[in-house]
């Protein structure tokens, strides 16, 4: 996995549906920044984050987190479905089919996440 670096945005746990285990973090636009930072997960099965992130990086797990989360989950679990948001010192799981990260300029109460729900 290739390490995603965003240290210089402040994110949120934006959105969470449950009928697609579809998650959205944003760092939002803002004066300073012109456009959306958004990280979109598909496939949830587990997660385990704050509700803010002052920067982050999203970077591969290491074997005794993927150990935890076997235990956690009950079942085996394929490394490239555990994806590790780093953020202030501490690492926080989110197992998931899919993660990408992308760049918008999406009105405030517009969500990538409605397009993926067509």
């Amino acid at each position: 996995m290739t390490s995603r670096n965003f240290t210089d945005r402040v994110f949120q746990f934006w959105e969470y549906r449950v009928s697609h285990g579809l998650l959205l973090i944003r760092s939002p636009q803002s004066a300073g920044e012109p456009t959306n930072v958004d990280i979109i997960c598909a496939g949830v099965e587990y997660l385990a984050i704050p509700r803010f992130f002052r920067g982050i990086e999203i970077v591969g797990p290491t074997p005794a987190e993927i150990r935890s989360l076997e235990e956690i989950l009950g079942k085996e679990i394929s490394p490239e479905f555990v994806h590790i948001i780093a953020s202030s010192g501490q690492r926080f799981p989110v197992v998931a089919a899919s993660l990408k990260s992308e760049t918008n300029e999406l009105e405030i109460f517009e969500n990538p996440l409605d397009d993926l729900m067509l």
